[in-house]
């Protein structure tokens, strides 16, 4: 029963260090942003893609200072239309 156990837990440790280095995060889900959303960023994750014209809801994913990920969106003014006129 001791050998059973411990692959179990070396078995778990490894699932959880794979995705550790991996560099993937657990996001549940995805805050909307207003003005009076208290933010606690310690670290970018993913920036969103501005690479657009006009104003559209865009995500962005982040660190706070005790390493928890979060998901965030709001509205974004896009630079795909800089210098059309």
């Amino acid at each position: 029963m001791t050998t059973k156990l411990m692959a179990l837990i070396f078995g778990v440790l490894g699932a959880s260090a794979s995705n550790v280095f991996a560099g993937e995060t657990q996001i549940t889900d995805t805050q909307e942003y207003s003005y009076s959303t208290k933010l606690d960023i310690a670290e970018v994750t993913m920036s969103p893609d501005l690479n657009f014209c006009g104003v559209r809801p865009v995500v962005m994913s982040y660190i706070d200072h005790m390493g928890k990920p979060h998901s965030l969106r709001y509205e974004a003014s896009g630079n795909g239309c800089l210098g059309q006129n």
